[in-house]
């Protein structure tokens, strides 16, 4: 009868160590380079946001120099001009858009983007209105008896 005994083999728990280690390395990388990706979209996310508000900033100050001139034309013109908004879904961010005499403003509840846009308010006209941006696809310039305002909703004229 042939006698089996168990044998001291150094080589396969060295191997199975490589195994373990090797699977560690790997899990450290890809965790890593998740964390990458994620921080990529993050920042890619932010400037797409920032760009959207600021053409958004754009297009408003640009149909209010419009309503402006529309008013040194004739003070008694009334004038309503729609704007498609970008990032009309991102109710998550509390933007707010709002007219004084001499810009518009856009920010978020926290104040953590604040920006304005200088409008020239060359005409006799007074600028005013605030917008909660949360859901609103269209905002309205409008021009009615010297005052120019924005609203979510169309003037009816």
């Amino acid at each position: 009868m042939m006698r089996v005994g168990l044998r001291r083999d150094e080589g396969a728990a060295a191997t199975e160590l490589g195994y373990v280690f090797t699977f560690a390395l790997g899990l450290m990388f890809l965790s890593s380079f998740s964390i990458w990706v994620w921080d990529l979209e993050v920042a890619t996310q932010d400037r797409w946001t920032n760009e959207a508000m600021q053409e958004n900033l754009l297009t408003v100050s640009a149909a209010i120099e419009r309503a402006d001139e529309a008013a040194r034309l004739d003070i008694d013109a009334r004038y309503a001009e729609p704007i498609n908004l970008h990032l009309s879904t991102a109710s998550g961010l509390g933007l707010q858009i709002w007219l004084s005499d001499d810009a518009v403003h856009i920010s978020d509840e926290g104040q953590s983007y604040s920006v304005s846009q200088p409008i020239s308010g060359a005409a006799g006209t007074t600028h005013s209105g605030t917008l909660d941006l949360a859901g609103v696809q269209t905002i309205w310039v409008v021009l009615d008896a010297g005052v120019v305002t924005i609203l979510a909703e169309q003037p009816g004229f």
